[in-house]
């Protein structure tokens, strides 16, 4: 099991990496349609679920920075199979270039919409586990600014989960139709 990665290959904790944060993608969008759906609005038995997802959120985006800094340490990635298409090439590098943006977009946004939220003003913390508070930027809270970055938290989940169906789809059809080893180096690193 390779630490590094390789020409033909995924060095372990990039795949290590990479499924985790696909797993907690899973749970957030879970997570957040649950939390925004199942109480009435302003509801303070919503507040637990919304300390958890802003939590969780606080770990995917640690993570994207672990990633991308691994990424940047190690810079070796397998190659492209042979014979693939010049726009099925680019498909493959401009999606994973918006993976990485919208998975930067959207807890910064959450992260700035819940500071500019009025609640601030009323003692309601947001907090890590627990653990820490985040800073909050907008004192006190402004409800246009909170309206605004909301959508942007919610379009950029929406062109996330997009952007992430073209990537299960791309890998499933190298897997399945073109029978190269793409989906094969994620998941076992040859």
């Amino acid at each position: 099991m390779s630490l590094m990665n390789t020409r033909t290959g995924w060095g372990w904790p990039a795949r290590l990496l990479h499924w985790c944060i696909a797993a907690l993608i899973v749970f957030m969008s879970g997570l957040g349609l649950y939390m925004t759906n199942a109480f009435p609005s302003g509801s303070m038995d919503s507040y637990p679920w919304y300390q958890l997802h802003k939590s969780w959120g606080f770990v995917v985006f640690v993570l994207l920075l672990v990633r991308i800094l691994w990424r940047w340490l190690n810079r070796v990635t397998p190659e492209l199979p042979a014979g693939m298409p010049l726009w099925e090439r680019l498909a493959a590098h401009g999606a994973h270039w918006a993976l990485y943006a919208l998975m930067a977009a959207i807890p910064l946004s959450g992260w700035l919409m819940v500071s500019a939220s009025p609640l601030q003003d009323m003692g309601v913390p947001n907090k890590v586990f627990g653990l820490f508070s985040f800073p909050d930027p907008f004192q006190p809270g402004d409800r246009a600014i909170e309206g605004f970055l909301k959508e942007v938290h919610e379009t950029t989940w929406y062109l996330l989960l997009v952007v992430l169906a073209l990537h299960v789809l791309g890998a499933l059809k190298h897997h399945f139709i073109s029978r190269d080893t793409v989906l094969r180096r994620m998941l076992r690193g040859q």
